[in-house]
């Protein structure tokens, strides 16, 4: 039996023996055969038998057939968040097929990356620049803003090997840290952040918007990007100290010619995309309305055509599953098993006479030890975060800035293993660090992620009102 059929039917397995036992007492016998459907789905999407979309698909299909109210299943491909998602992916395309973002990091290397450690920074702001149109990591930093970096890692003489050591096992490192970085930064810099809130809505009635999100994550965000470039110069340091960026900047400019006028008329409706998106709450605009009238805008300029959209096939695909793991966990909701869930860890789980904070900082902390288990992000946060929210909810602390630490973890999580987000294999897949050096390394990155996160985030929310 080949893999793809026994991880199958493990998912099988799963649902079958769920629908096989009574539903507990509280819980109705559709909210269980809901929970059957979900749990084989979240099965699915850590043995990946097929890909993420044909998976949640399937379980639609299986689950409208067996047990009706396909609508209800269906009602995530109408929900605003997965719409969010699947706009910003195709942003991330125009910005790849015109090489803007290639330009942006051509031109911050010949202003400020004559030495490695600010060159390192140079690629924190790079990567931070066009975070908040690219939900995704693989594709704004393993496939803009990393490619420009290693070639000035070739460009030195540093390969995978005996070479690594000069600048791009340093440079590899570094972008890696930093992509999970500015993915917590902004709401639209990482596609689970969208999922997150769905959730956090759904369980703890917390609704977030863009710019809440900006706010309260700017301060600790930026903190910990700026620290990331020092501290792997310190722990993992590099042997080239010294570049002659002018020479780098001026050669990967020429080969980029002159600014099209497809470039600068992005460049204008990125702008306004990012002033729409931090005044949407002002002016009573939605986030996905930004973010559609975004891609729309770049169709109808030229921009972007619409033949290179449909070949997008990562946005398609994360739009099929993200709408479909949002129509089951929003049936589930509706179902009240979140309810059924708070009510018995609360009569199993005495959280009297624990401090709030310690409460949280437990929850993040196992949430990243979790991370160990889950070579998907995407399975890690269907799985796992439901019942991270409901223990809060239980446990009645601080629901906002609990989402938001947790949200974040998420998102620096991903730092350590080279298998915790879909940019992890690619970045490890270079060859410059080995395995045991890239764990122990990502140990000590999101430990101190974990720390700058909690301590800026609350004396910053203090200060804003969030806390």
């Amino acid at each position: 039996m080949d893999s793809k059929a026994w991880k199958l039917g493990i998912c099988v397995l799963v649902a079958v023996v769920i629908l096989m036992l009574p539903a507990p007492a509280g819980l109705s016998p559709a909210a269980w055969k809901l929970f059957a459907m979900y749990l084989a789905a979240i099965f699915g999407l850590v043995l990946r038998p097929f890909d993420e979309a044909v998976i949640l698909l399937a379980v639609i299909a299986i689950s409208g057939l067996s047990f009706g109210n396909i609508g209800a299943l269906l009602s995530g491909y109408a929900s605003s968040s997965a719409w969010l998602v699947f706009s910003a992916f195709m942003i991330g395309t125009a910005f790849t097929s015109t090489g803007l973002g290639r330009r942006v990091a051509y031109v911050l290397i010949g202003k400020f990356g004559r030495t490695t450690l600010r060159l390192g920074y140079v690629a924190a702001v790079t990567d931070l620049a066009i975070s908040p149109a690219t939900p995704s990591n693989t594709a704004r930093t393993g496939g803009i803003v990393y490619p420009i970096f290693q070639n000035i890692a070739i460009a030195l003489d540093s390969k995978p090997g005996p070479t690594a050591r000069r600048i791009g096992a340093y440079l590899t490192l570094t972008l890696y840290y930093i992509s999970f970085t500015t993915g917590y930064t902004f709401l639209t810099a990482m596609a689970p952040n969208v999922l997150i809130l769905s959730f956090a809505k759904s369980i703890l009635k917390v609704d977030v918007d863009w710019i809440l999100w900006a706010k309260a994550a700017i301060v600790p965000g930026l903190v910990t990007l700026f620290l990331i470039p020092w501290l792997v110069y310190k722990i993992y340091p590099p042997e080239i100290k010294k570049i002659d960026n002018e020479t780098m900047a001026q050669k990967g400019l020429a080969e980029l010619g002159p600014m099209s006028r497809r470039e600068k008329t992005l460049g204008i409706l990125f702008v306004l995309a990012i002033l729409g998106w931090a005044l949407g709450s002002f002016f009573k605009i939605d986030a996905t309305s930004v973010a559609v009238g975004f891609v729309a805008a770049c169709l109808l300029t030229g921009v972007v055509t619409w033949d290179s959209l449909l070949s997008s096939k990562s946005a398609w695909s994360t739009f099929m599953w993200y709408g479909g793991i949002i129509g089951l966990a929003d049936a589930l909701s509706k179902a009240k098993f979140f309810e059924w869930l708070a009510k018995l860890i609360a009569a199993n789980v005495n959280f009297g006479g624990i401090h709030p904070l310690v409460v949280i900082a437990a929850l993040v902390l196992f949430s990243l030890a979790v991370r160990y288990l889950f070579a998907s992000m995407a399975a890690y946060v269907a799985s796992m975060l439901p019942v991270l929210f409901t223990i809060a909810l239980v446990a009645k602390v601080p629901l906002l800035p609990l989402v938001f630490l947790i949200a974040f973890a998420a998102g620096y999580g991903g730092m350590l293993t080279h298998y915790g987000g879909a940019l992890s294999p690619v970045l490890f897949g270079m060859g410059y660090i080995d395995q045991g050096t890239w764990w122990r390394k990502g140990a000590i990155m999101a430990l101190i992620s974990f720390v700058t996160t909690f301590v800026f985030g609350f004396l910053w929310w203090n200060v804003i009102g969030i806390w």
